[in-house]
């Protein structure tokens, strides 16, 4: 005989054998097929027995009936189509449905074109996880210096060298500026730029003669 297996919201399945001639699918309480998702009608479709075979037709549901992802008004059932009723789905099985499936009622995704068996979904074991590869050596994330004067990159530390050396540069240059200018104003002036420096910063005042004269 054939049946319809229901895949619930709620991740339960529903197995109805089709004994009348009309089947009643809906959220109304006297319907032959119950449904409580808020997608399906109050009356949302039949299933009619004749002698073609099974019929599903859509009463004007506000979600509509689709077949194999086809929305229809009235359609021929076929062994294994996948029926929809809103957001309910059901398979058609043109005589008993398979025993795993009245045994362990499991979920099934939205519009799912492989509805699943419970081996598929139960008893899985979460993957493994995936070991972090180790970074390369000889390389650092930051610049650290090695405590024997060598960098994270491996060359050696000139940091403290190179300031030395600006430093001594500077200094010289400065010696040989003084020199230079030493030497120029003793050329120019026939003098000791030191001494003379210390006058102008002094301000001497010039040397005064005083003479006494005898009675």
């Amino acid at each position: 005989m054939a049946s319809v297996v229901f895949y619930m919201e709620d991740g339960t399945t529903l197995v109805h054998t089709l004994e009348n001639e009309v089947t009643t699918i809906g959220r109304h309480p006297d319907s032959h097929v119950v449904l409580t998702c808020p997608s399906s009608s109050g009356r949302h479709a039949v299933i009619k027995q004749q002698e073609g075979g099974c019929y599903v037709q859509d009463l004007d549901s506000s979600n509509g009936t689709r077949v194999n992802g086809a929305e229809i008004e009235e359609a021929l059932l076929k062994d294994g189509d996948r029926v929809g009723f809103g957001d309910v789905q059901a398979v058609f099985y043109a005589g008993d449905p398979p025993k795993v499936l009245e045994e362990k009622p499991v979920p099934t995704p939205r519009f799912s074109k492989n509805l699943p068996t419970p081996d598929s979904v139960v008893d899985k074991e979460p993957p493994a996880p995936v070991a972090k590869k180790p970074a390369p050596s000889g390389r650092a994330l930051s610049p650290v210096r090695r405590a024997y004067g060598k960098t994270a990159s491996g060359y050696p530390d000139t940091t403290e060298s190179g300031c030395m050396t600006s430093i001594v540069v500077i200094g010289l240059f400065v010696i040989a500026f003084a020199v230079g200018l030493a030497l120029r104003h003793s050329k120019e002036m026939n003098g000791n730029i030191l001494t003379d420096t210390i006058d102008k910063m002094t301000g001497g005042m010039p040397k005064i003669k005083i003479e006494r004269k005898e009675e």
